[in-house]
């Protein structure tokens, strides 16, 4: 399981927030005081986000195939300025990956909100972009709400945050900090082993585009953003995969539904393959 079931227990408290982005002083003797979470991306490589609560220090690193132990990619504590390790169009990508494999996780707002103090808004970035994506995955947080209780008076499970504290936490990714991106003139970094993982992870989400469900109707209506329709092509075609399925079934959320439209509307037909020939089969 990549995100531990006491952290996910945590990120149910709007208290963990508060600590996480240094808007409140860390807990005394926190339980737990130490936490692991990897995202496993595909062929080995994964990234890991380390969490130590009683210092207030975060740690992220890269775990290759062979290696026992990851590669320090960056930190961040409450005394230190740090390099940054992730682009956003990198983290957006990671997020997809970890939700579409990871069926608990029905949303990228969780190892998005996770991960996101490792991406600063470089001057290449949308910076209103890059918060609308930040917007949507804390509000896509939510308290989990026993099925007896969810119907008829909650049919959405309550936010954890308020929309007070999301404006409050859009600030956290700073801008103008392409000086410090990556370790800026060291040869510490590992941007070898993160072309890698990047690679993969879009392979990954292409591939949605190989699967047989992934028709040029479901695509069309993709493109369109009709969630009804797009679940019920996907369901006539034979689609079994939970997070796509759920994330278009009602109720809807927009946080929810909108990655999984945008990753279906994305993709283009897989051709045909072809015989010894040359010529197409089928």
């Amino acid at each position: 399981m990549p995100v531990p079931d006491a952290l996910r227990t945590l990120s149910h408290d709007p208290a963990f927030w508060a600590d996480y982005f240094f808007r409140a002083t860390p807990a005394a003797d926190p339980d737990p005081a130490d936490l692991r979470a990897t995202f496993p991306i595909a062929g080995g490589y994964a990234l890991v986000l380390d969490l130590d609560r009683e210092y207030g220090t975060y740690a992220l690193g890269l775990r290759t195939p062979g290696g026992s132990e990851p590669i320090p990619m960056a930190w961040d504590d409450r005394s230190r300025w740090h390099p940054h390790g992730l682009l956003w169009p990198e983290l957006d990508l990671i997020g997809r990956v970890v939700a579409l494999d990871d069926p608990s996780l029905p949303h990228p707002g969780l190892p998005v909100a996770l991960l996101c103090r490792f991406a600063p808004i470089t001057p290449e970035d949308d910076a209103a972009a890059v918060r609308d994506l930040l917007g949507a995955a804390l509000r896509s947080l939510r308290v989990p709400v026993p099925p007896a209780e969810q119907e008829p008076l909650f049919p959405y499970s309550p936010r954890v945050l308020t929309e007070e504290q999301v404006a409050d936490y859009l600030q956290v990714p700073g801008e103008g900090v392409a000086g410090t991106l990556r370790y800026a003139g060291s040869d510490v970094f590992p941007f070898d082993e993160l072309a890698e993982l990047v690679r993969l992870a879009r392979a990954r989400v292409a591939r949605v585009g190989a699967e047989p469900w992934c028709t040029e109707r479901v695509r069309a209506l993709a493109r369109r953003g009709e969630p009804a329709a797009i679940l019920a092509a996907l369901e006539a075609a034979g689609c079994d995969h939970p997070t796509l399925l759920d994330a278009l079934t009602d109720p809807v959320t927009e946080a929810e539904a909108a990655w999984v439209v945008d990753v279906l509307g994305s993709q283009t037909p897989v051709p045909l393959p072809r015989d010894g020939s040359g010529q197409k089969r089928g």
